[in-house]
């Protein structure tokens, strides 16, 4: 698992659903943020909005951590994926969160358009360093009033380090949650020893579309969530050969 999770994480929680036996190989590390004070401002602060969109489970527990209260009632919020909502439902958020049917920013920029009058509106985008800018700038586009807070930021581990527990770990197939994961484990251990797994699942088409750049196949769930993930290379699995 490239993932930076506990033992009791949600990706390694599906695998062990699975059968599978997940082993930790974190490729980016979570850290807090450049400046803490600005997201403590803002979470102090959340009333000012009347929207807040959250990108990631992440982005949800770093925000309510730095509110250090539950969110205040009346602000919507939207989340992209049913893992994100399920966080903002827990940090108080209420209304119920706008969740898209579909996978990505794109898919929640769609659910959003048309469920208020974007000129009329401030939103809270909160994300982490490098992250993709889809949901900040159409929002911007639409006339809102867009704010955008760093909450978290992920660190790369050192490749060598890396490169030491994938040969103890010896793996047979690979979950890759994001781009930035695809391409600093193939700087890592090289995009051969990524060929050579028996399958690569690759978290939505970004993350598929990254791998593709270094010549490496995977395989793309139809939803982008853990539990997607493991059912899909549990599927692949009945065609390997026996050891």
């Amino acid at each position: 698992m490239t993932r930076d999770e506990g033992p009791a994480g949600p990706l390694a929680a599906a695998l062990h659903d699975h059968g599978f036996e997940p082993v930790p190989c974190p490729v980016l590390v979570e850290c807090g943020p450049d400046d803490p004070q600005a997201l403590a401002r803002v979470a102090a602060e959340l009333e000012r909005f009347t929207w807040i969109v959250c990108a990631s489970v992440r982005a949800v527990r770093a925000l309510a951590s730095a509110r250090g209260a539950a969110f205040p009632a009346g602000v919507r919020t939207a989340a992209v994926g049913r893992r994100t909502a399920e966080a903002l439902l827990h940090a108080g958020a209420s209304p119920p969160p706008v969740v898209p049917a579909g996978d990505g920013a794109e898919a929640l920029w769609d659910a959003l358009r048309p469920a208020a009058d974007w000129p009329a509106e401030r939103v809270l985008v909160v994300s982490t360093p490098g992250g993709r800018r889809t949901l900040a700038d159409a929002l911007t586009s639409a006339g809102a009033t867009v704010e955008q807070i760093d909450a978290y930021r992920m660190t790369a581990r050192d490749g060598a380090a890396v490169a030491a527990e994938w040969r103890r770990v010896t793996p047979d197939a690979l979950v890759v949650a994001s781009p930035r994961v695809a391409v600093a484990l193939a700087e890592a251990v090289g995009a051969d020893a990524l060929r050579g797994l028996r399958a690569i699942v690759a978290i939505g088409p970004t993350t598929a579309a990254a791998l593709a750049t270094l010549h490496v196949p995977s395989l793309v769930p139809a939803g982008a969530d853990f539990a997607d993930a493991a059912r899909l290379l549990a599927d692949r699995r009945k065609a390997w050969p026996d050891p």
